[in-house]
């Protein structure tokens, strides 16, 4: 087991805050972006100005967080051809986590060491939509996307690989897929901390429950569940109780500080740091959260808030068998119900039935779906 998975194992783990919003605090000019062209791409700045982002990086050590995340969080191959630097997606990568490494381990010890978390946001495709825009890509594809970029974090010393901000559960499996991928290309293992982000119904944006998610992501075996960003901690307090009680994994809960509000035209969180912390410490001790630490809007006084108020606090044990559930895209349903017995639809089915194989010769999906929603009124729990 590696030194990072023991620690989440032997006390609640802090996490760091916001980079881009204290990046935006700064009013930093194109010239310190490298160009016009590149005007507004954080994660170039571990390039071309890796003073700010060690800075930043060790405001947070300063406040106590254990992992700092590197400034990588859209330095995929297609966030990164936006601005025009595609090719050097590998570099980008391995700047960013070379800094966070060189940063970390000049203030860690061995009794207190600090952790890096590579950082991989969305790519910004949804592959499970169905508009052609955003979903119009092969599943293989959509895996090569974050290869060059889970390369660079590898080479460059990271301890854990966090997916975060996932807004599609489906891409989040790409992106799991393309890191063992490049473990067996490296023969290296490293844990894979999934992050998931819900909107303020409890979903995904193409319309993921928390439990569904729990369920798919329990069964690609990853090391850490848990959710980041679009709200504060209220709105994540129900998902954080249901995967405290129901995920054989450490679960982490990064959240924003509160909803955002408009100041002046700017996006403002507004959580001040001692209800933040204390709502995290709430989760920690009753729900037996496992990882915690800030997303939007979250500065240093937040984490350092959040390292006393954790302090001390157990680590609560997991449940050792993952629910009896399957999972469509959307939700999770209990293989025993109650009343007995689980009833399974199988109209669905070329082979057993004429109408659904005429249907599919005829590519009338609307009628299979049609077929499949009268398997539901009908009773099946399962298709």
């Amino acid at each position: 087991m590696s030194q990072f998975l023991e620690l989440v194992r032997t006390r609640p783990v802090v996490y760091d805050g916001s980079m881009g919003a204290t990046i935006l605090n700064l009013g930093l000019t194109p010239d310190d972006y490298g160009g016009q062209d590149k005007e507004g791409y954080n994660d170039y700045l571990s390039v071309v100005k890796p003073d700010v982002i060690e800075t930043i990086h060790a405001s947070f050590l300063d406040a106590g967080a254990d992992v700092i995340e590197t400034n990588t969080f859209g330095s995929s191959v297609i966030k990164a051809k936006e601005y025009g630097v595609g090719e050097q997606t590998y570099d980008i990568n391995h700047a960013a986590t070379a800094l966070a490494r060189r940063v970390a381990d000049e203030y860690g010890t061995t009794s207190r060491p600090r952790f890096v978390a590579g950082s991989i946001g969305p790519s910004g495709l949804l592959p499970a939509s169905e508009d052609p825009m955003l979903g119009g890509h092969r599943f293989g594809e959509v895996v090569e996307l974050f290869v060059p970029q889970i390369r660079g974090l590898i080479d460059g010393g990271v301890d854990v690989l966090i997916i975060e901000t996932v807004q599609d559960i489906l891409e989040l499996k790409a992106a799991i897929f393309a890191a063992r991928q490049v473990f067996h290309e490296k023969g290296v293992g490293i844990p894979i901390q999934t992050s998931i982000t819900l909107d303020t119904s409890g979903r995904m944006l193409l319309g993921t429950d928390i439990a569904a998610a729990l369920n798919i992501l329990e069964h690609l075996n990853v090391d850490i569940i848990g959710l980041n960003c679009s709200t504060g901690p209220d709105y994540m307090r129900e998902p954080a109780r249901y995967l405290g009680e129901y995920s054989t994994k450490p679960v982490s809960i990064i959240p924003n500080a509160g909803l955002p509000i408009n100041v002046d035209g700017q996006a403002v969180f507004p959580m001040e740091p001692e209800p933040f912390a204390r709502d995290l410490r709430d989760m920690v001790e009753h729900f037996g959260v496992g990882i915690v630490g800030g997303c939007c809007g979250t500065t240093p006084d937040h984490i350092g808030l959040i390292v006393k108020e954790v302090e001390g606090r157990p680590v609560t044990s997991r449940p050792t068998m993952p629910r009896n559930q399957v999972a469509s895209m959307i939700t999770a349903v209990d293989l025993a119900q109650d009343p007995a017995p689980t009833i399974v639809g199988e109209r669905v089915n070329t082979l057993g039935s004429r109408k659904v194989k005429r249907l599919v010769i005829a590519d009338d999906l609307d009628g299979v779906l049609n077929v499949a929603v009268s398997q539901i009124e009908e009773g099946a729990h399962l298709l």
